[in-house]
């Protein structure tokens, strides 16, 4: 797993658990892959240095959360969106269409109505 690929990992697994140990972190990983706990640490604490998770606690009970501030959100996505689409193209999309539907029914409603507004613009952006 090349390390950009290990830090959206890492982000979408503290994402859904909210606040999380960085050994938690690990178990979760290792259910993919073989990892050492200071591997996991080191990239949960780039994520903090990016502004991308918070850190709290004291230092053996450091617990992880996701930061989501508005430009977390865009680079997340916009990472999400390029590795999904480079990757898979159409089918990924299909996908990516299904989960939303899955995991939050009303979010096809408002894709829907920024499709219709990116359309309306006329101007690509």
């Amino acid at each position: 797993m090349k390390r950009g690929a290990l830090q959206q990992k890492i982000l979408w697994i503290v994402q859904q658990q909210g606040p999380i140990s960085a050994p938690d972190v690990r178990t979760q990983l290792q259910e993919e892959r073989d990892i050492s706990l200071n591997a996991v640490q080191t990239v949960l604490n780039r994520l903090v240095d990016q502004g991308r998770l918070v850190r709290t606690g004291s230092r053996r009970t450091y617990l992880y959360h996701a930061q989501l501030s508005d430009e977390a959100v865009r680079r997340t996505a916009a990472h999400a969106a390029m590795d999904l689409l480079s990757r898979s193209d159409d089918l990924g999309l299909a996908y990516f269409v299904e989960t939303i539907d899955q995991v939050r029914p009303d979010a096809i409603e408002k894709l829907e109505g920024l499709l219709k507004e990116r359309r309306n613009r006329g101007d690509g952006q």
